[in-house]
């Protein structure tokens, strides 16, 4: 067995250490390169989702009320339509694989008129289906606390997706954030 000298410990780690440094440096800079560009794309998608979720609405004015940070939605002659909330689901709901963002508006009755997913990341062909609109359909028109049923919808429930239950607990919690702060924000009054 070869015996060991400084050198043969000293060069491979300074060679290392030099690659990471130069490694750090490149991704500092492609990241202060590209993040501007992530945000901008991301308040982008934002808008585009609060115009689906409340489609009546021609603008929306960014307002803050004990710390609840929402959109409120008005329409072409500047009278208020509804409220848009960006909600995750609660602790006691989580998603299968994790938090669920969900931006949900709410018209002035305070009744839900949809929901876009911010942030989703299920099991491919269970958990994902939420994304389809035959279930984020259900919502529309949901008012107080939504409920989920296994064996079908209701007036104030949410008919849950096959092997998906967990999911949509999740969802309908984040639904059920977002109508909870409408009343917060004296919504509806």
């Amino acid at each position: 067995m070869k015996k060991m000298n400084a050198k043969d410990i000293l060069v491979p780690t300074i060679s290392l250490f030099v690659i990471c440094f130069v490694a750090t440096i490149l991704l500092a800079f492609v990241n202060g390169f590209t993040a501007p560009k992530i945000a901008a794309i991301s308040a982008e998608n934002a808008a585009n989702s609060r115009k689906i979720v409340l489609p009546d609405a021609k603008e929306f004015k960014e307002m803050s009320k004990d710390k609840i940070e929402y959109f409120e939605g008005k329409d072409k002659d500047g009278n208020t339509v509804g409220y848009v909330f960006t909600t995750t689901c609660t602790d006691d709901h989580k998603g299968y694989a994790g938090e669920i963002k969900v931006m949900t508006g709410i018209d002035k009755d305070g009744k839900v008129t949809g929901i876009e997913f911010i942030k989703i990341n299920e099991t491919p062909g269970l958990g994902m289906n939420a994304k389809n609109d035959s279930f984020k359909d259900q919502f529309k028109g949901k008012t107080g606390v939504v409920g989920v049923s296994k064996t079908g919808k209701s007036d104030t429930e949410i008919q849950a997706l096959t092997s998906a239950t967990i999911t949509s607990q999740a969802v309908t919690s984040a639904v059920n954030v977002a109508l909870e702060l409408y009343l917060q924000i004296g919504g509806g009054n």
